[in-house]
């Protein structure tokens, strides 16, 4: 079996899960759920761990933060692309940034598209809530002069369910079309309001990749994790930045925009169980706005994201020392040296500092 067709049987069988035996003989066996966007690095990370045995089932962010709170015992961590809202939190846990990615806009190749295709925040709010049907609509037109667009319907594909890369992109388009009615939500139709009719969702990132890859999926539009779209036959957006410049995504231009942001660590954090508290800066930002998507960065890539790691507090269980110890191996050795070639962003700096110090709070 070929690893795309693997992980889209992963899709399918949300119970299905990544199982690394460890190697030591006193290894802890602990076990995880969360985020589909971070789900290859997750999975390559504990492939490389060798101390403890780690299972990870990629159930969508909003999933993996409920199983943590209500099953923490079969659950000892979570990974998540957002954070809990206010009244959700369970009590006395950590949320540790482990590293970041872009998230893409993608078009079906076969659609006789040109590649190389400039889309801006306003176009792309405009095709999701279908105000822009057609691929050769004059919005789309105007962001592309010397490329010849067919008449063909857009069909839009999105996360279904609580998804962090909802919570994200819909934040993304709150903070950059502003007049167009986007609230910060998990379920992109909520945040919407209302999407493009005719829009077909799909559970997990490397579902949508496969949609709108497929050939029967003419004129397909949808957003998901560089990692993704590296195994992914589509073609990629060009997003405009605050810069004014049309950017590719890639793991270097995310790191640019990830590292210009705000490292200020006043405060106490919401990451660290406080109900009532921000989230400090130097893990992202503040609650309304994890990431400033706004800020104006040469080169960078504008919608670019961190994904944490969720564990508990000041814990003496054996799970938890081990997810401690996990998160540490991937902020410090796995992500520095496969971050760029899986599509995602190493920390670095202060930020991987920051981190680190928030890792260390899951055990005594």
């Amino acid at each position: 079996m070929n690893k795309k067709l693997a992980k889209t049987i992963l899709g399918i069988a949300a119970t299905v899960a990544l199982v690394v035996p460890a190697a030591a003989a006193n290894a802890t066996a602990i076990a995880g759920s969360g985020s589909s966007f971070a789900y290859n690095g997750i999975y390559k990370c504990a492939s490389l761990y060798d101390t403890h045995s780690v299972t990870y089932t990629s159930t969508g962010s909003g999933t993996g933060r409920t199983n943590f709170r209500t099953n923490q015992a079969s659950y000892p961590f979570a990974v998540s692309d957002g954070l809990y809202t206010a009244g959700t939190e369970p009590t006395g846990y950590n949320m540790v940034p482990l590293f970041g990615g872009p998230i893409v806009f993608a078009y079906n190749k076969a659609s006789k598209i040109p590649a190389g295709l400039k889309l801006d925040a306003a176009t792309v709010s405009g095709i999701l809530k279908g105000t822009v049907t057609k691929w050769n609509a004059t919005a789309i037109k105007k962001l592309n002069p010397g490329k010849t667009l067919p008449n063909l319907a857009i069909k839009v594909f999105y996360r279904s369910g609580t998804s962090g890369t909802n919570e994200n992109l819909s934040e993304f388009l709150r903070q950059n079309v502003t007049t167009a009615g986007w609230t910060k939500n998990q379920t992109i139709t909520t945040a919407a309001g209302a999407l493009a009719t005719g829009s077909v969702g799909k559970a997990t990132s490397a579902l949508l990749a496969d949609a709108v890859e497929s050939s029967a999926n003419k004129g397909a539009f949808g957003y998901f994790d560089l990692s993704d779209a590296k195994t992914a036959n589509v073609s990629l957006v060009s997003l405009k930045n605050k810069h004014g410049e049309f950017v590719a995504p890639s793991a270097s231009a995310g790191a640019l925009f990830l590292n210009a942001q705000t490292t200020d660590n006043s405060g106490s954090d919401r990451v660290q169980g406080t109900a009532t508290a921000a989230l400090s800066a130097a893990l992202g930002g503040t609650q309304a706005g994890v990431i400033d998507f706004t800020k104006s960065v040469k080169n960078a890539y504008q919608l670019t994201i961190l994904t944490y790691g969720i564990g508990d507090n000041a814990s003496t269980e054996a799970a938890d020392v081990a997810v401690e110890d996990f998160f540490k191996f991937v902020i410090n050795t796995c992500m520095p040296a496969q971050a760029s070639r899986l599509g995602y962003v190493a920390l670095t700096g202060s930020l991987k500092t920051k981190a680190l110090a928030q890792a260390a709070r899951i055990a005594q």
